[in-house]
């Protein structure tokens, strides 16, 4: 006999352990279907864990700085421990971008976030490590930091099942059920869940979820949705040499488009760039060789002293899910009743994964819109693309 549920939630990632997690403490019965426990083959794995609340679009930073204090009270919040270490985070503009900056910093205040603005000089005071020529202007966030995404991703889908969800492997994917336009339940392997909603979460993956069953967002009845894969990249360095590595805090620089920030004493992550194409299925490492950590070295080392020496001790890449005018896909889908999407977050799904979920949880239980995710509606996709979000700055 097929199983049943209120909600099932297709993903392997944080976001979706977060929306179960929501809504089983919410008395919802729910069905999780993800590949593994250990979230090897999400994109939530490789994420570089930051969490911050300045960002591009003014919507991403409000779901952030609805995320944070969850992660900072985490062990009475949720429980376990998802990693979190507060280092403080800068954001480092140029000239051109000076004034977009303290403008985003007064929006950010007015939201309840902890922020303000610094010349290079004062800033430069903390962080001994850095090399601020050129820069600006800077934005600083006393309460961000960065958590462990794997190990949040487990902990929310624990504390799912220790709330009465059940964990269904979906070891060679899932797929949804369709009863002509009614999205009835997902298959996983030889397991049927049938329910009333069905929450699509699995980042990169999650159009062809929709895909195989016929679902889409096409006002031509298209299947699939409007999403790209992308690769994003990062690499782990010693940096027990680097002078002042002890005191440095996590940094967005905008004016050579990289970021880096303390990964435990010791170490430091940074960005690697890739191109935009998917890496091979299942290919998860960078080599030590690659062209591209050379790349990602020198972009770093414009900022932090003594990077480029440090040796590597881990490099890795993913895919994560990209729309075209840059903002997720969260909400029903109108031509499909009982579909309903959480995807596509462009590579911020992991600092607002805790309001994400507490949100979703909450419209699927009680059917009320919640207005956070108001600019996320995947509806807005059926009249053909939508127009670009504005970038405020070169690279964010």
């Amino acid at each position: 006999m097929p199983r049943t549920a209120d909600v099932v939630v297709i993903g392997d990632g944080v976001v979706g352990a977060s929306i179960a997690y929501h809504l089983a403490a919410a008395g919802s019965r729910v069905a999780l279907l993800a590949r593994d426990g250990a979230f090897a083959h999400s994109a939530t794995r490789h994420s570089a864990g930051q969490v911050r609340m300045h960002h591009g679009d003014p919507h991403d930073a409000r779901l952030a700085a609805l995320s944070l204090e969850t992660f900072e009270q985490w062990p009475q919040l949720i429980g376990g421990d998802c990693g979190f270490r507060r280092t403080g985070f800068a954001f480092l503009v140029g000239d051109e971008h000076a004034d977009r900056l303290a403008r985003s910093v007064k929006e950010l205040t007015e939201l309840g976030v902890s922020t303000y603005g610094l010349t290079p000089g004062e800033f430069a005071e903390a962080q001994p490590a850095l090399d601020l020529t050129g820069v600006a202007a800077v934005a600083y966030e006393p309460r961000s930091g960065y958590a462990d995404p794997a190990r949040t991703a487990a902990v929310l889908a624990g504390r799912a099942r220790a709330l009465g969800a059940e964990v269904v492997s979906a070891r060679a994917g899932a797929r949804l059920c369709r009863s002509g336009d009614l999205i009835t339940g997902a298959v996983a392997g030889d397991e049927t869940v049938s329910a009333g909603q069905v929450v699509v979460a699995a980042g990169a993956g999650s159009s062809g979820v929709c895909a195989d069953a016929g679902a889409g967002l096409g006002g031509d009845g298209g299947a699939g949705l409007p999403l790209h894969a992308r690769q994003f990249g990062w690499a782990v360095a010693d940096s027990a040499a680097l002078p002042g590595a002890e005191r440095l805090c996590m940094i967005i620089d905008d004016t050579a488009g990289t970021y880096f920030r303390p990964d435990g004493p010791g170490r430091v992550l940074f960005r690697i760039p890739l191109e935009p194409t998917a890496a091979p299925e299942g290919s998860t490492r960078i080599p030590a060789d690659a062209e591209e950590i050379g790349v990602g070295r020198a972009l770093a080392a414009r900022r932090l002293r003594g990077i480029t020496a440090a040796p590597l001790v881990d490099a890795a890449r993913a895919d994560e899910a990209y729309t075209d005018d840059g903002r997720a896909l969260v909400g029903p889908v109108g031509r499909h009743p009982g579909l309903y999407l959480a995807t596509g977050f462009n590579g911020g799904g992991f600092k607002t994964a805790p309001a994400v979920g507490r949100a979703v949880a909450d419209e699927l239980t009680t059917g009320a819109q919640r207005p956070e995710l108001g600019a996320y509606r995947p509806d807005r996709f059926a009249a053909g693309p939508p127009r670009p979000t504005i970038q405020r700055y070169r690279h964010m």
